[in-house]
């Protein structure tokens, strides 16, 4: 953390000198000082905004949580150690109004909190994003901006724009996480995710069996038939790219620019078919996350990571798990052969909640650095998020290891912003062969070519060259 700005002058090199007081303003500065002592930074009267569609999230009530109230106390640190203010505003999601405001003539937000897939992109080819890496003041190698993996979608033409500040308390989202419903599992006599893994069982190979038991004890149990053991939250093709990272596949693969779809081979293939057995058995389906939450006519689901991890308990919905009076679990995809122990099915996705920062503000871009470094530095007595998960919110250390795991070694989605629309075809293609309207190879060979000639346009890097550098 940064408290001082020290000036080091020399005298045979310059007999005046202009600098920063506040954000932006300059004064003529007189050598009749003593150089040797430290300059304490004075931003009075400056404001800088942070922007966010759930704003509320961001900067939770007064009395909520221990780590809500020494959010609100950082910000009034912040006004006492340099003079100025912090808002949590409520923004549109996306660029859309940013773009209005500049066209405008309006200075902007300092930070826009998005999950919006074009969001960060948009703002970047307008030219309104500052490179972190030029920003003054901060440390991007500290996690607390988000560690290398979950900042993938924040990094254009091999510079990284968006952060994620973890230090707060809403948790990292991702795609490619099984939910679990303990209680039911043991009181069916079933065995927890957790222990197949253990074991060294959770791959596709006792995967299905596993399911089959679940099925048979349910119905022993007196469930109905509407009762499908492992649902899916979203669609098909969502799970079905997890089932792919879980078989030891990557989207692009190759290097130098010469990349191609790392999915379309018979590794991708099989994840596909692996799926579409599980479905034509009753075994899994897509019925939406109500069956597994609030129905509890599964044991397992399969969705966003923040089904476990959303405990805003003064929201009126009650669709997220933390909710429920039921004890639940979170856990990888079970790997496939060409996968491992080791293979991660989580990758970030839409709901990635990235922040930018804006070069529009007013505010000067090196005390923009300051107040990010002293905001979002880890809050005095707390863990942040991570800590919330561990102590009040997942039901078991396994939970809360599977979820660090996941995220630390997290996968990148290039679709959403690189493959346009022959990826979104794919996708469909891909949940019409789960459910056997469409053959397996047709799914891939009718984009084969459109995907293609997106990566050769669009892609000019991976993450693994960029972490490799």
């Amino acid at each position: 953390m940064k408290k001082f700005i020290s000036l080091v002058l020399s005298l045979l090199m310059i007999s005046s000198l202009f600098f920063t007081v506040s954000c932006g303003a300059q004064e003529e500065e007189v050598f009749d000082v003593d150089y040797s002592g430290d300059y304490k930074v004075d931003l009075s009267g400056q404001t800088y905004r942070w922007g966010s569609s759930w704003h509320e999230q961001l900067l939770l009530p007064v009395d909520f949580s221990f780590a809500g109230d020494m959010t609100h106390k950082r910000i009034n640190d912040l006004k006492e150690k340099y003079g100025c203010t912090f808002e949590v505003v409520s923004w549109e999601d996306g660029g859309g109004r940013i773009l209005q405001e500049v066209a405008a003539g309006y200075n902007t937000i300092d930070f826009l909190d998005s999950h919006a897939s074009a969001g960060g992109i948009q703002l970047y080819r307008a030219d309104l994003l500052y490179s972190l890496d030029e920003i003054p003041n901060i440390d991007m190698s500290d996690n607390k901006f988000g560690s290398p993996r979950f900042l993938q979608y924040g990094i254009f033409d091999g510079k990284n724009y968006g952060f994620y500040q973890y230090a707060w308390e809403f948790p990292p989202e991702y795609q490619g996480v099984i939910h679990f419903n303990s209680e039911m599992l043991s009181s069916l006599g079933i065995s927890l995710p957790h222990e197949l893994r253990e074991n060294g069982m959770w791959n596709w190979a006792n995967y299905k069996d596993y399911l089959l038991s679940i099925q048979s004890a349910a119905a022993n149990a007196g469930y109905d038939s509407d009762f499908v053991p492992h649902i899916c939250g979203t669609d098909y093709a969502q799970d079905a790219i997890g089932f792919m990272f879980a078989n030891g596949l990557t989207m692009i693969e190759g290097s130098d620019g010469n990349y191609t779809f790392g999915f379309d081979n018979s590794n991708g293939m099989a994840a596909v078919e692996f799926l579409m057995d599980l479905y034509t058995e009753g075994l899994y389906a897509q019925k939406g996350h109500a069956e597994f939450v609030k129905n509890k006519m599964s044991a397992l689901m399969s969705h966003e990571s923040y089904f476990s991890t959303h405990y805003n308990k003064k929201s009126s919905s009650n669709d997220y798990l933390p909710a429920q009076d039921y004890a639940y679990g979170m856990i990888r995809f079970p790997h496939g052969p060409n996968g491992d122990e080791n293979s991660v099915s989580s990758y970030v996705h839409h709901g990635r909640r990235l922040n930018w920062v804006l070069n529009t503000s007013g505010n000067a871009v090196e005390d923009i650095g300051l107040v990010m470094e002293f905001v979002f530095a880890p809050l005095d007595g707390s863990d942040g998020w991570s800590g919330l998960l561990k102590e009040q919110i997942l039901y078991s250390t396994e939970d809360h290891d599977q979820y660090a795991y996941m995220l630390e070694n997290i996968h990148f989605n290039y679709g959403n912003m690189f493959l346009e629309k022959g990826f979104d075809t794919w996708k469909s293609n891909i949940s019409s062969a789960v459910t056997g309207k469409k053959s397996v190879s047709e799914a891939f060979s009718s984009t084969r070519s459109a995907i293609q000639d997106a990566i050769d346009k669009n892609v000019t890097w991976t993450i693994d060259e960029l972490l490799g550098e």
